[in-house]
């Protein structure tokens, strides 16, 4: 009997990051839709910019192309300068893409609703498509006995989808800071602030645990802060402007 809980137990665990990883930009852009207008279309290219920059282009190299090359595997042997390549290669790809959609695609779409409806499609796609649709497998494949989750505890399937949270933030918050750039005239600076920020935290996580032997929850606490820090220099950045008026005052193309 206490298999049977503790399978129905990990069942729910695996629920709940399905529902945060599809919950949250879903729920998040119906909320948007009630005080701003016109947001599906900044929604739809942060997906898109998701999409491109990692997995057609960023995740193909590091898997298929960069390790037939010697200098990327001495690298991978050095844990501070492996745990910075990933970083800051995620935060070049990543952010110039979000820079790009925001600049190119988007123009005149610099209001704070905008940010919030691209950093959400941004960070929903991520969080689908890494932890989301896989949750959803695991539930139909760990019943039928095609996948073994028995050492698996509660918290660490729990934390794929409770480190979604922090990083859907983080996305949201640093589009906002490269929106506030495009928006008054200094976009370089922000990008470059957008691709360190980006640089640090995914950095970070891979030095941590690997070096120092930050275990589960001392490193999901530093992400955590870390990406509400981000989000909150996001929301500062458009509030010191006065900025936050989500409506539009003419009508745009969705």
């Amino acid at each position: 009997m206490n298999g049977v809980n503790n399978i129905l137990l990990q069942e729910l665990c695996l629920l709940f990051n399905a529902l945060i990883c599809f919950g949250i930009p879903i729920i998040g852009l119906l909320l948007l839709r009630k005080r701003a207008e016109f947001v599906i279309r900044p929604f739809l290219f942060g997906m898109a910019a998701f999409f491109v920059s990692q997995i057609l282009i960023r995740i193909p190299l590091l898997q298929f192309v960069l390790p037939n090359f010697k200098w990327f595997l001495t690298l991978q042997v050095n844990t501070y300068a492996y745990g910075l390549f990933l970083g800051i290669s995620a935060g070049i790809f990543e952010e110039t893409a979000r820079f790009i959609c925001l600049k190119y695609f988007l123009p005149n779409r610099t209001r704070l609703g905008d940010g919030l409806a691209f950093g959400l499609g941004h960070g929903g796609i991520e969080a689908m498509l890494l932890v989301g649709i896989n949750s959803l497998a695991a539930m139909i494949l760990y019943p039928l006995g095609n996948l073994d989750l028995s050492g698996s505890g509660y918290l660490t399937i729990l934390t794929g989808g409770i480190e979604r949270v922090f990083a859907i933030s983080f996305h949201i918050g640093a589009t906002l800071v490269i929106l506030y750039g495009i928006k008054v005239n200094k976009p370089i600076r922000f990008l470059a602030l957008a691709i360190l920020l980006h640089g640090l935290i995914d950095g970070t996580s891979v030095i941590l645990p690997a070096a120092y032997h930050v275990g589960t929850l001392g490193l999901e606490t530093v992400i955590m802060i870390s990406s509400f820090l981000v989000l909150s220099l996001g929301l500062w950045l458009f509030k010191r402007k006065k900025e936050t008026n989500l409506e539009y005052k003419s009508k745009m193309e969705v």
